[in-house]
Order: C-alpha cells, then sequence, then structure tokens
C-alpha cells in the first residue's frame, strides 16, 4: 500500500509538473503571437511530450503528437549521421575530394577551379566548404578558400548529397530510410513528401503545394515530428549505430564557429562546430544544437550528452525562433543559451517592445500615440527601432490584424521618414485595407527615397494602369 501511494504521489507531481511547463509555453506563445508548437523534453530516458495550441494563426488545426512539421536544417545533422554511418564501413571517405565521385554531369560547379577539387565531405560537415550558404541558380562562387574560415553553407550539403547519391546509386530518401528511419523505428518521417503526411502538415495549403516536397535535399528536406526527431537525438547521444571513435569525433570541435565577413560577438566564444551539429559550451556543461528556419517554418533542438537530456521544438509561425532562449530556461533550469544569443533571433529591443506590446494589449491600436507617450514619460531612454516595428507590423498582417498591422506601420513612417523601407511597408498593408489612393503616394514616397526599390516601382505600375 505504501508503494502505492508513493507511485501515486510521484505521479500527482510529475503532472503538475507537466501542466506548469505547459502554462509557461501558452505564456510564451500568447507574448510572441504564436499560434502553437510541438515540443519534447527527455531526460535519462523519461520524456515529456507538449503538444500546445494551434498549427498557424488562420484556419489552423490543434497541434497533436503526429503533426508533420519541416525540419528545416535539423536535416543536416541528420544527413551527417548517415554520411558518418557510410564513413564507419569504409563505404565513404570523409577526407576524398567530393568531385572524385559526383556524377560527370554535373556542372554545377567549374572543375578547372581547383578549388571544387579540395573540398571534401569533412569541411561540409564542420562548414568550412568556402561556399555561401546557398549561391545563384547557375553556380556557387566561393567567399574564401576552403577550409580557411567558417561560413555556414546549405549549398556544401547539397554538393555532399549529390556526391554521395552517386557513389552509393541510391537516393537520400533511400538512404536515410535504410540508415535511419527503420533501424530507429522513425515511423512518421521522410526527406520528401509522403502521402501518410496526408492532412497533418500545415505547411500543405492545397494539393499543388505537395509538388514543393518531392525532391530531396540534405540542408534542409526533412518532414517530421517531434516525437520522431527525439528518438533520432536520443540516439545519437548514445552513439547508436556509429562506432564510438566516430561518435566522439562528430562531437569534438572540428572548427570555431568564426563567421566569415562578420563582427566578433560574445557567443562567439561559446561556439564551435562538430560533424553535423554546433556545439555550445556554458555554466551547465556541453551541449550539441541546431537551428532550423524554413521561413515559416522555424526548430531547434539542443542536447546533452553527458546528461542524456534533449530539448527539441517545432513551429509553424515566423516568430518560432524568438523564443528560443525563454523555452531553454523553462525546461533546463536558469543558464546561459549562448546557441540563442549566437543565433540573434527576435527584437533589437525586447524590452521596449514588450511594454509597448502589453500597453497596447491593455489601452488598444487607437491610443497607440497616447501609449507611446507615456511609456517615453516613465523611460527617457524608451526607445522603439525600426525594424521592430516593421517585424511586428507583418505579425499583426499574419495573423489578419490589417488594422493594427497599419497603425503600427503608420507609426514607423512617423518614427522614420527617411526610410524608404518604412513606407513600402505601409503601402502594401493599405492596400490589404482596400485604400489604393493612400497606398499609391507611400509606394511613391518609397520609390523617390531609393529609385532603385523595384518591388515599389513594379507595385505602382500595377497600381496606375
Amino acid at each position: 500500500m505504501k508503494k502505492l501511494l508513493h507511485f501515486a504521489f510521484i505521479y500527482f507531481l510529475s503532472t503538475l509538473f507537466v501542466f506548469a511547463q505547459e502554462k509557461k509555453l501558452m505564456e510564451l506563445l500568447k507574448e510572441n503571437e504564436i499560434s502553437g508548437m510541438q515540443l519534447m523534453y527527455s531526460k535519462n530516458g523519461k520524456t515529456q511530450a507538449y503538444n500546445v495550441g494551434m498549427t498557424k494563426e488562420v484556419e489552423g488545426k490543434k497541434v497533436e503528437a503526429n503533426t508533420i512539421f519541416q525540419a528545416a536544417s535539423l536535416s543536416k545533422t541528420v544527413f551527417a549521421y548517415i554520411v558518418l554511418r557510410l564513413y564507419d564501413r569504409g563505404l565513404l571517405d570523409i577526407d576524398e575530394p567530393i568531385l572524385n565521385y559526383v556524377s560527370k554531369d554535373f556542372d554545377r560547379y567549374d572543375r578547372s577551379n581547383p578549388n571544387y577539387s579540395k573540398i571534401t565531405a569533412r569541411m561540409v560537415l564542420r562548414h568550412t566548404t568556402g561556399f555561401p550558404n546557398w549561391g545563384d541558380e547557375k553556380t556557387a562562387l566561393f567567399q574564401f578558400p576552403p577550409d580557411s574560415c567558417w561560413g555556414y553553407s546549405g549549398e556544401g550539403y547539397a554538393f555532399l548529397q549529390k556526391g554521395v547519391e552517386n557513389k552509393l546509386g541510391k537516393s537520400l530518401e533511400q538512404l536515410a530510410v535504410e540508415e535511419v528511419f527503420t533501424p530507429l523505428g522513425m515511423k512518421n518521417s521522410g526527406f520528401v513528401w509522403n502521402e501518410k503526411f496526408e492532412g497533418l502538415a500545415p505547411f500543405i495549403n492545397k494539393a499543388e503545394d505537395k509538388a514543393n516536397y518531392t525532391r530531396a535535399n540534405a540542408a534542409y528536406s526533412m518532414l517530421t515530428n517531434a516525437t520522431d526527431f527525439n528518438i533520432f537525438l536520443g540516439a545519437l547521444l548514445k552513439g547508436s549505430g556509429l562506432k564510438p571513435e566516430t561518435h566522439k569525433m562528430m562531437f569534438a570541435k572540428a572548427s570555431p564557429a568564426n563567421r566569415f565577413n562578420s563582427p566578433v560577438v560574445e557567443s562567439d566564444k561559446y561556439i564551435d562546430w562538430g560533424l553535423g551539429a554546433g556545439l555550445q559550451t556554458n555554466e551547465k556543461g556541453n551541449a550539441i544544437w541546431h537551428w532550423g528556419d524554413n521561413g515559416q517554418s522555424k526548430c531547434f533542438y539542443i542536447a546533452y550528452p553527458e546528461k542524456n537530456e534533449i530539448l527539441v521544438y517545432f513551429i509553424y509561425n515566423f516568430n518560432g525562433l524568438d523564443i528560443t532562449e525563454e523555452i531553454t530556461k523553462v525546461f533546463l533550469g536558469k543558464q546561459t543559451c549562448w546557441a540563442a544569443k549566437w543565433l540573434a533571433y527576435g527584437f533589437g529591443n525586447p524590452k521596449a517592445m514588450k511594454a509597448l506590446k502589453a500597453e497596447l494589449a491593455k489601452q488598444g491600436f487607437d491610443k497607440l500615440q497616447a501609449v507611446i507617450d507615456k511609456l517615453k514619460s516613465k523611460d527617457a531612454k524608451f526607445q522603439l527601432l525600426e525594424i521592430d516595428l516593421n517585424n511586428w507590423g507583418y505579425s499583426l498582417l499574419r495573423q489578419s490584424k490589417k488594422t493594427e498591422a497599419s497603425e503600427i506601420f503608420k507609426l514607423n513612417t512617423t518614427l522614420y521618414p527617411n526610410s524608404w523601407n518604412v513606407y513600402d511597408s505601409y503601402g502594401e498593408v493599405l492596400l490589404e485595407l482596400g485604400k489604393k489612393e493612400e497606398a499609391i503616394k507611400m509606394y511613391q514616397k518609397s520609390v523617390e527615397l531609393n529609385p532603385k526599390n523595384e518591388n515599389g516601382k513594379n507595385v505602382l505600375k500595377e497600381l496606375q494602369k
């Protein structure tokens, strides 16, 4: 009887913890105008699942455990795992030039340029190829000589994918099924669209949308959910399917993340790169991590190998990575999330925006100027940044809050009258409101300030026909 009571008490405490965490998540989502999320937290094999809110702001469905999200760049860690499994079996040499095993008809790169023949799988996985994130439709030119600096590159992953597929004679999807999805029991994942995802993906609004997910790309195309990705991360922390020395190599520092042509920031000291994953060091210990950003599809994971602790989440909202630091605090406790600081998503002046949102929620957008005057009277240093207001305006617009968005864009033209972009944005929302003549004036002002604003010119041509 005592054992039963003890078990019941532990279960009760666990349930209270889950409810408390879910409440915090709901508050975070509401504050950041995010409709819902899918999250898994795991420690020492004990997992808590959170499926909160709606998949999207307009015409969304309830987020369920089986809702499918885009893994975006989390795909890179999965592909790196595939590559290292092939390496372990002697099927791939990660230090051999990729050009040696890419199909001869692959003409994206100039084979006469010696830099292309220097690129190896190891360089791709640690982001030192010299490629930009993505090149243009025809080719990708070098930003810096291979292996001389760090530069995040999806282009490199796509190059390696082409080589691996040609060398093995198998598609990325086939390799993923054989090397990852089947052995780990990931039943709801794929690098291409599968009919079993039907009705479960918020990014599919009409049948034609599926065509966008029929070509596998190692850098960003994986479709999955938090349950499956948590399974993958759990296996990855254990080193399942990898030789011990390869597992250790994957999590070891392969390159400092000294971003090419970027100013040094404080977080750089705590961020490095392994093979397929970022590395973070903070007061909690050493972690692997990665983020994903396919526009509206955002995701993030962080995992502590020594503590066997995992956090992964998926969101279908442009603001999804703005809350990474707060989410890590909710589940991992008080710590410095250098990964979030290094990524630098969110408002440039979050304190000012939080205060503005709170007051407008109380008084309404029709009292916008009075609210700003009040906030300035309380704090002489109160300042609203142009980019923060612009981003919030578009966030409101995506929620179909056109009138509210209009007020924010209008405010931006008042605060930043010499910026062409604020008039362009205000013109856009005025069109949404059916105010054609006012919109024309805004676009004219935008083009006057920036004659190279091709979007503004094109819109004006259409409006003045």
